[in-house]
């Protein structure tokens, strides 16, 4: 079964962030799947569930994110060995990426 690496993007949110706010994330799901479209839909699932269970969604002060898919692709057994990035990168209203709450000096924690 091939292996993808799907990049989903979320949208909606207000996550305070120091002195600033998050309004998306990105989040790099590596997977397998039968083909991209089942790929694409577990992906989505995953991180639906994921976002739900952290602590980014208690401290949340907008929606439930608004999940798309920004980019996939399969991976080539090179990439499988370097492993997939873990945890949501945020960004503010310009697109700049964030330092995540839990690295700004923010008490809560998230995976």
């Amino acid at each position: 079964m091939p292996r993808y690496e799907v990049t989903v993007q979320g949208r909606g949110i207000a996550l305070p962030v120091g002195t600033a706010v998050a309004i998306g994330f990105l989040r790099l799901v590596q997977l397998r799947a039968r083909d991209p479209v089942e790929a694409e839909i577990r992906a989505t699932e995953q991180v639906r569930s994921d976002w739900a269970s952290s602590a980014y969604a208690v401290g949340n002060l907008g929606a439930a994110p608004y999940l798309t898919i920004s980019r996939i692709g399969l991976l080539r057994w090179w990439h499988r060995l370097l492993g997939a990035p873990h945890g949501f990168m945020f960004f503010g209203e310009d697109g700049v990426q964030m330092p995540s709450p839990g690295q700004a000096g923010e008490s809560s924690r998230a995976h």
